[in-house]
Order: structure tokens, then C-alpha cells, then sequence
């Protein structure tokens, strides 16, 4: 069994970059209550435990399919640039968007008086910090371009052999540093770069490898993969925040199985590659709706719907759709406009 991405089989990419945007705010709105450990009802906090937990994939298989679609390639220094500014100009704008609302709720719920010299310093250290908890992911991504040029050449050069020491030797660094000095604050972006840089080539690498059994076995494999690490994250998740009262965000040796396992089953097994139109509909807008849907978060939850709006085995799956189908909804609205495309895709 041989596969490789090609424009008969890339459906399955789409399929997976929409069931990653879904799940990443499905991951969002559960957090708000499973962030809260030992203040809501137990029952309460292992049900946002459950949701999520299932879907702890996304952001780390989006890192393995920027991989996967873009290293191994020759580009020149002006498509480098384009693909970089394709990251920056949404970002940048919807980083002001999130800063002036911010600005707003300094004004009008603090009762502060904002001088010109205040919004602009106000401004650079949101856009320097981050202007949102999610944006951190932006960050990652454009650091991790900058090194791309570095990392593109190096795959075009190396063999698969080269290719899977070095992502073996990024997750054994990911892991002592998880293991041993999680605490130390500098060690957490040597930590980021060598789980993501790992990501990275890791989803240009299990593309291009041979898969000898059938899909069956790739099915149940995978299966199982999938449920022993999502376990596994349950169960770290409940520990962690016992042990500080508290929910600890930071990614975790377990979400390289669930990554790993969910992305090969989109890869390897054929009904994840027929074409979904609402799938593909929500793919073409996943970067605008990652960089939207917070805000769109906390404006369903001005009008009463989040996690805590009722029972969360039911309020936490009905804010997710909304909040997706909402920020569609903006995005597809702002696509309509003249350079209303350079902010959502």
C-alpha cells in the first residue's frame, strides 16, 4: 500500500484541516470551565475534561500539515515571502480587532481616560505579547517560516533515515524538558521549537513512506492509538490539576500519539478522502476561523452561551457549532468585500 499526495488524494487534507478547526474550538470553549478545577461541580469538570481531551490534535496536526504541503519543494525568495504575508496580514489585522475591543473594555468597564500615547503603547505590547491566549500559535508558525528556508533545504538534501532521527531526537528533547524542567520559563520555547520543529518534518515524512497492510489493520491500530492516548491526556489533565488545583495548559508527550494517529487515519484510509462540501467549505476558512472564533467566543457568551449556559455534556458541543457557524458566517461576509480575502484565508 503506497500513497502520496497528489491533487487525486489531497481531499483528505481538507477533511482533516476542517475536523482540526473544529476541534480547536471545541478545545477553547471546553477550557473554559476544565481551566477551573476544584471551583465547578466535579461532574461538570470531567465532562469539559472529556471534550477536551478528544480533540488536543488540531493544532499540532495543522504543524504537520504545513510540512507535509510545504517542505520538500524549491522556492524562490518571492514565494517564501508571499506564503509569509498570507500568515501576517490576517493576523496583524485581526490582532488590531482584538486589541481595540480590549481598548473598549479598558474605557467603558474601567472608566479610563485613553490618551493617544496610551492606545499606542497599549497597541505595540498586545501585538508584541499577543493580543489574544490563541495567537501564540502565529507566533510559533512565523518563527518557525523564518527558520523554513534553513529546514526546506535541508530535507531536499537529507534521506528518510536523516528525516526520522532528527524527528526522533526533537520529541526526546520535547520530553526531558517536559519531564524535568517544565517550570523553568525559558526552557518552554526550547521546548516549543523542538516539538513543533518535529511536527513539522513529521508530517512530510509519513506521507512518504510505505504502508505494507491493509486498511483494516491501519484502522485498528490507529483505534487504539488514539483512545490509549486520549486516556492517557484524561488522566495526566486530572493529576495535573489535582496536584496544583488548577488546569495546566501546555501541550504533552500524549498528544504526539494522538496527533500521529489521526493524521494516518485521514491519510491512509479512503473514506476520510471523499469530498465533503461543508468540510471543504470550512477548510478553505480555517486560518480566519482560528484567528476569529475567540472573539466570536466571548460574543455568544455575552448573550448567554458558554460551557456554564446549562448542562455541559450539551452546552459545550451547541456553543462550539455556534461559534463556528458564526464565524463563518463574519468571514464569508468579509470574503464578499473588495480585499476582504486577504483577512480570512
Amino acid at each position: 500500500m503506497k500513497k502520496s499526495v497528489n491533487k487525486n488524494n489531497i481531499i483528505w487534507i481538507d477533511n482533516l484541516r476542517a475536523v482540526s478547526a473544529i476541534g480547536i474550538i471545541l478545545l477553547h470553549v471546553a477550557a473554559r470551565m476544565s481551566h477551573h478545577y476544584g471551583s465547578v461541580p466535579n461532574k461538570s469538570w470531567w465532562i469539559s475534561n472529556f471534550y477536551i481531551n478528544i480533540a488536543r490534535f488540531g493544532v499540532p496536526v495543522f504543524v504537520m500539515m504545513t510540512g507535509l504541503l510545504s517542505l520538500g519543494k524549491q522556492y524562490t525568495f518571492k514565494h517564501f515571502t508571499k506564503k509569509l504575508s498570507r500568515i501576517l496580514i490576517p493576523f496583524l489585522f485581526w490582532s488590531l480587532i482584538y486589541i481595540f475591543f480590549k481598548i473598549l473594555g479598558i474605557h467603558y468597564k474601567d472608566h479610563v481616560d485613553l490618551g493617544f500615547r496610551f492606545v499606542i503603547d497599549y497597541t505595540y505590547l498586545e501585538l508584541v505579547s499577543g493580543a489574544s491566549y490563541h495567537m501564540w500559535y502565529i507566533y510559533m508558525i512565523i518563527r518557525i517560516y523564518l527558520l523554513y528556508p534553513i529546514i526546506n533545504q535541508w530535507i531536499l538534501d537529507s534521506n528518510p533515515r536523516q528525516q526520522l532521527y532528527f524527528i526522533v531526537v526533537c520529541f526526546i528533547i520535547f520530553l526531558i524538558f517536559y519531564t524535568f524542567f517544565s517550570t523553568v520559563y525559558l526552557v518552554n520555547y526550547i521546548k516549543l521549537y523542538s516539538e513543533f520543529l518535529g511536527y513539522l518534518v513529521l508530517g512530510y515524512y509519513l506521507v512518504r513512506r510505505k504502508y505494507e497492510y491493509n486498511v483494516k489493520y491501519y484502522v485498528y491500530v490507529c483505534s487504539t492509538i488514539y483512545l490509549l492516548s486520549y486516556l492517557g491526556i484524561c488522566f495526566d489533565t486530572y493529576l495535573t490539576s489535582k496536584m496544583n488545583n488548577f488546569y495546566i495548559e501546555q501541550y504533552k508527550p500524549w498528544d504526539l500519539f494522538q496527533a500521529i494517529s489521526v493524521f494516518l487515519l485521514f491519510f491512509l484510509v479512503p473514506i476520510f478522502n471523499k469530498k465533503s462540501k461543508i468540510l471543504s467549505f470550512i477548510s478553505e476558512y480555517s486560518y480566519g476561523i482560528y484567528l476569529i472564533h475567540v472573539l466570536v467566543m466571548a460574543l455568544v457568551e455575552q448573550f448567554g452561551l458558554s460551557a456554564y449556559s446549562f448542562n455541559p455534556l450539551f452546552s459545550i458541543p451547541i456553543t462550539t457549532l455556534c461559534t463556528l457557524l458564526i464565524s463563518i458566517i463574519i468571514l464569508y461576509t468579509l470574503d464578499k468585500i473588495p480585499l476582504g480575502k486577504y483577512i480570512v484565508k
